[in-house]
């Protein structure tokens, strides 16, 4: 390859980088405002300037262009768990820095939040091509993997009982995003039936989880 072909590359290269950025900040837009049911391609193609079919050149299906922005999700959640994981602090309270973090990716990405819910769903799953379903998988075990190895630590310094850490990785998630979601009920909701801050019902399930983890619980 001469220099004109690898110029012409490099440029063609680049071209296509920048649509597919264009792309998917135009998805980011139109997923956040309108949810995946509702959203289309048109709308993601008029919000790009982009003819729907050369959308499809990069993105073979709207589940694909949904999942690749649940990645996004996924992977700057994982760095804000990651940035705090290795601090000088007891497992216990590395726990509650862990759920200070999650709070505050909630509240500053609802968004991404939401998104990142769906894309359990069979139906969506069922249309995303497998090396990107892999790569969404890997970055939520990355999350998982964060809490998975605090619990270790704390059982082998004695903090916390023997457990099955990931298993209590798990059920901490899972508790984790069962409050967040109740707590994204309508306003309603919140008021009539919930009654306490998203911020109390988190705290109480962190004080929880701490208790059945407590060294000397059998």
């Amino acid at each position: 390859m001469n220099d004109s072909q690898k110029k012409t590359l490099l440029r063609k290269q680049k071209e296509q980088a920048l649509r597919k950025k264009a792309i998917l900040d135009s998805a980011r837009e139109v997923f956040f405002e309108k949810g995946f049911r509702s959203a289309t391609m048109d709308d993601v193609a008029y919000g790009c300037d982009l003819a729907k079919g050369t959308i499809y050149l990069y993105f073979k299906s709207k589940e694909d262009l949904y999942i690749s922005l649940v990645v996004e999700g996924l992977n700057l959640l994982r760095d804000d768990l990651n940035s705090i994981r290795d601090l000088p602090l007891g497992a216990d309270r590395l726990l509650g820095e862990i759920l200070r973090v999650y709070f505050a990716f909630y509240q500053k990405n609802p968004q991404y939040f939401r998104l990142m819910f769906l894309s359990s769903q069979p139906d969506v799953r069922e249309r995303v091509q497998e090396k990107l379903l892999r790569e969404c998988l890997d970055c939520a075990v990355g999350c998982m993997q964060v809490l998975n190895d605090i619990i270790e630590r704390g059982a082998q310094s004695g903090v916390f009982r023997k457990v099955n850490s990931w298993t209590f990785a798990i059920i901490l998630w899972t508790t984790i995003n069962g409050i967040i979601m109740q707590y994204e009920q309508d306003p309603f909701y919140r008021c009539e039936i919930l009654k306490v801050t998203l911020g109390e019902m988190l705290e109480q399930g962190l004080d929880l989880a701490l208790k059945g983890l407590a060294a000397g619980r059998r």
